[in-house]
């Protein structure tokens, strides 16, 4: 392995990793593109054959996918590249140049996940635990993992799922104009609305962002089953929003529309984070796509994608996009009217 060119910190990286016998490879990016420059290293490991120079590389690794060009140094532990075989993902941006960098962890993930295995079903049994899955996964979900029917790992499995963004339109300006206790409180009611009809029909609760959130469904339920519960979620959401905007408008408050983004398709569901700290996420390219789909969407509505309008067999109406760093696409819409009276927000 040529490492005459290779920065420092690149090189003490595969040092080390080589001296722990996991195998490091890695890839050299043409600097802010996924343009593969250069390829090093124990790459058969990680790819049945090696990737081409001058290709993308998400071409290659699927999982880089919305990951590349590198804006910020970012770390992929323990992802399932090859069947049985896990592997850290580094990305690095040094000195106008980008690496990605591979290292088999395999011997140490398979030992973590027994640990792991273990102290989940000491501290599942534990109520205040219990208490807090509660708060981002449904009854069913909750039940399953109690049973350990399912469990979660650092491993990632490969699933095709549904997955949900929803936003409050207007919230930034809403919250510009009021005091701080106001703002807290209406955001806690929006949140009443739109998080558990997500739990209740099988979705787990990604992340909550500020005045928004992203959901999982599917980690139970077959694919047609997980696109219907997350359309039935978001159809929920928009029918308890309007009974909440009934009620401010009845006391003379000001009323706060949500938008609502559906995508359907395979990503990689796990543990995700550094070794110190990690949570429960899905990655894949439908994730952007739902993302874009909800930021477009207007107040009261639903977009889907083709994916998810081909399962769930609905009279929706198509409609052309053009999504920021995705393109153009044709998504299907669901409006519902849930403003009492229409604010200029």
């Amino acid at each position: 392995m040529n490492t005459n060119h290779m920065p420092s910190i690149i090189y003490q990286h595969m040092a080390k990793h080589h001296i722990q016998q996991f195998a490091p490879a890695w890839i050299k990016l043409e600097y802010d593109t996924a343009t593969i420059k250069e390829v090093g290293g124990d790459w058969q490991h990680y790819f049945h054959k090696q990737p081409e120079i001058g290709s993308e590389l998400h071409a290659s690794c699927e999982i880089l996918f919305g990951m590349l060009p590198i804006t910020e140094s970012f770390e992929l532990p323990q992802v399932q590249l090859i069947q049985n075989q896990y592997t850290d993902i580094s990305g690095i941006r040094h000195q106008n140049t980008d690496w990605v960098l591979f290292s088999d962890v395999t011997a140490h993930t398979l030992q973590m996940q027994q640990y792991q295995q273990a102290s989940n079903e000491l501290v599942l049994l534990k109520g205040q635990l219990k208490r807090t899955l509660n708060r981002y996964v449904g009854e069913e979900v909750l039940d399953r993992i109690s049973k350990g029917d399912l469990q979660f790992d650092v491993a990632g499995e490969r699933k095709l799922i549904s997955t949900l963004f929803v936003d409050i339109r207007g919230f930034t300006p809403f919250n510009e104009r009021h005091d701080a206790q106001v703002v807290m409180q209406t955001l806690n009611d929006y949140m009443d609305c739109m998080l558990p009809p997500i739990l209740n029909e099988a979705g787990m609760i990604d992340k909550i962002m500020g005045d928004g959130a992203m959901a999982v469904f599917g980690v139970l339920s077959s694919d047609k089953e997980a696109v219907y519960n997350a359309f039935t979620a978001a159809k929920h959401i928009l029918s308890s929003v309007k009974k909440l905007n009934q009620v401010r408008h009845s006391h003379d408050l000001e009323q706060l529309g949500v938008g609502i983004g559906i995508a359907t398709g395979e990503a990689v569901l796990g543990i995700l984070g550094s070794h110190d700290r990690r949570c429960f996420t899905a990655i894949g390219s439908h994730v952007n796509l739902a993302s874009r789909l909800e930021s477009t969407a207007r107040v009261g509505e639903i977009l889907v994608d083709a994916k998810s309008h081909q399962l769930l067999g609905e009279a929706l109406i198509p409609t052309q996009l053009e999504l920021k760093g995705i393109g153009k696409v044709t998504a299907y819409s669901c409006l519902h009217d849930i403003l009492v009276y229409q604010y200029d927000i």
